[in-house]
């Protein structure tokens, strides 16, 4: 089953086995952004102290302050089907990770410098370039993400 969830102007499609959709329907759920993808979470309350829990652990039945990591086999982490997804260890997923893809993953930040600093992890090292403002930082990521498809190199 698709779901499509708004976030940061975009839509998302989350995807999970029809049979958890009764589970889910209960709670808000919105986009978390990470450097590496996007995962779908929402807000608990434990003992009067508000929490964030993601998708993928909750439907995994891992509780929070479980040291068990829940991989995404496919590293989309919107897609939570249970065939999807597999509790392992740290090692293992960061492990997981690396093997995925060549290109691994790609980010923006505003650097203590005020500019901003576009990096992306190619085999396993980072390349960092600065920029003035965002539009220029987002423009040299559009074209390292062109020349990936354009070699058939997977990219996140």
């Amino acid at each position: 089953m698709e779901i499509v969830l708004h976030s940061k102007g975009e839509d998302y499609t989350l995807i999970i086995d029809d049979e958890d959709f009764h589970k889910i329907s209960k709670y808000q759920w919105c986009i978390r952004h990470t450097p590496h993808t996007k995962y779908c979470k929402t807000t608990i309350r434990i003992n009067g102290k508000r929490t964030g829990l993601p998708l993928h652990r909750f439907l995994m039945g891992l509780e929070t302050g479980d040291k068990r990591i829940v991989n995404h086999i496919d590293g989309n982490g919107l897609n939570n089907q249970k065939s999807n997804l597999e509790i392992c260890d740290h090692k293992y997923n960061t492990q997981s990770i690396n093997t995925k893809k060549n290109f691994g993953w790609i980010y923006i930040e505003k650097d203590r410098t005020k500019k901003y600093r576009a990096c992306v992890s190619i085999n396993k090292k980072l390349y960092c370039k600065r920029f003035y403002n965002w539009a220029e930082a987002q423009a040299y990521l559009d074209g390292l993400q062109e020349f990936a498809k354009a070699e058939n190199i997977p990219f996140q």
